[in-house]
């Protein structure tokens, strides 16, 4: 009996943790960072939108366990649609600085990490 408790308790914790892992919640990390009027990307559609960038905190909702850092380039301000870079950057780590050009953005983080994203990526909500 005591053997099959411990069985079920240990199926139990395996099914919460495959359950926490699987279920992320996404905060951003610092601010949105907005591309200067001096660079434009054209859509599909002709048009120059606005593209920002920034960096989301991915956790586990139940434990908050780290699950890596997502960097976003895109048109929506709010993070909502556009290209993710998944970085798997240990530790606490934020943008230190932005640079765009009209091949893509270049991010710098605290951690001394550098990451570029071309634009063919982000223009065009992709």
């Amino acid at each position: 009996m005591l053997c099959t408790t411990g069985y079920f308790a240990v199926l139990i914790l395996l099914a919460v943790v495959v359950i926490d892992a699987s279920l992320l919640q996404s905060e951003r990390v610092g601010n949105v960072h907005q591309q200067p009027a001096s660079v434009r990307y054209t859509d599909d559609y002709g048009l120059h939108p606005t593209h920002y960038v920034a960096l989301t905190h991915d956790r586990s909702r139940i434990f908050g366990r780290h699950q890596g850092y997502e960097l976003y380039a895109g048109v929506s301000k709010d993070l909502f649609y556009g290209h993710f870079v998944h970085l798997d950057f240990v530790g606490a780590v934020a943008i230190k600085f932005v640079s765009w050009t009209k091949e893509g953005v270049r991010v710098r983080f605290t951690s001394g990490h550098e990451v570029f994203v071309p634009a063919r990526y982000f223009v065009g909500g992709r």
